[in-house]
């Protein structure tokens, strides 16, 4: 029964997390850039004091606003675009939300920061980080900003998803379940290629969990990887989304 922000409700994650608190009895501030809904707030994510105000009276703040599944070659610059959206951003939020007396902050990031593809036995909570684009690039310096400030002012727990799943998932997935979805051919579907994943639901459960620990959390304790139990082949979901569809 917490009073929780939730940055970038209007997102896929946003808001499926911002649901999941209110069905526990949360009461829910959502916020995003621009008016797209009369249930969320407006916010300028570049003015920490207007955050920190917005913030007033919050006890955990999950943090999920951000740039991602854009195209670098869409972007100018790409580099500086990722930063300003993604490490600047969860800076002012964590230096806003420290500002506002909030026990927890919960930053999002990616499992991506750890590389493109996982050595053998796959990644976990300490691999080393290996980020490979602008995307990841930024997402591990958020963490590393969001470390640094956070210390000792704010409890803290740092998310990194693998594949989203579910309805509605943006980014890789997405775009396999429209290859499945059209009918067309999958060359790696006969072999036995496994994918780590988490369920949207899976996801939002275990940030409700996090979120019900106001303490502070140690640095070392702060950062965790973020899956199902069970990774699945392409044949595996190539075959559930065939049956999906039937």
């Amino acid at each position: 029964m917490k009073t929780v922000a939730v940055t970038g409700a209007s997102g896929f994650i946003g808001r499926h997390v911002a649901a999941a608190f209110r069905d526990v009895g949360s009461t829910v501030r959502g916020f995003t850039r621009a008016i797209v809904s009369p249930d969320l707030i407006p916010l300028d994510y570049f003015n920490p004091d207007s955050m920190a105000r917005a913030l007033d009276g919050v006890e955990v703040v999950i943090h999920a606003a951000g740039l991602a599944h854009v195209s670098s070659r869409s972007l100018v610059d790409p580099s500086a675009r990722y930063r300003e959206s993604n490490v600047h951003v969860a800076a002012n939020a964590v230096k806003a939300s420290i500002r506002a007396g909030a026990a927890k902050f919960i930053l999002l990031s990616s499992a991506g920061v750890l590389g493109r593809a996982s050595p053998s036995g796959g990644f976990h909570d300490s691999s080393p980080a290996l980020p490979y684009d602008a995307y990841t690039m930024s997402k591990l310096e958020a963490e590393q900003q969001v470390l640094e400030i956070a210390r000792g002012n704010i409890g803290l727990a740092i998310v990194r998803p693998r594949w989203f799943m579910g309805p509605g998932a943006p980014g890789s997935y997405k775009r396999l379940c429209t290859w499945i979805d059209r009918g067309l051919p999958l060359p790696l579907a006969s072999i036995d290629s496994r994918r780590s994943f988490v369920g949207i639901r899976n996801l939002c459960d275990l940030l409700v969990t996090i979120a019900e620990f106001a303490q502070k959390v140690s640095h070392d304790n702060s950062t965790m990887l973020v899956s199902d139990s069970e990774p699945l082949t392409v044949a595996r979901l190539h075959k559930a989304n065939r049956l999906r569809a039937r």
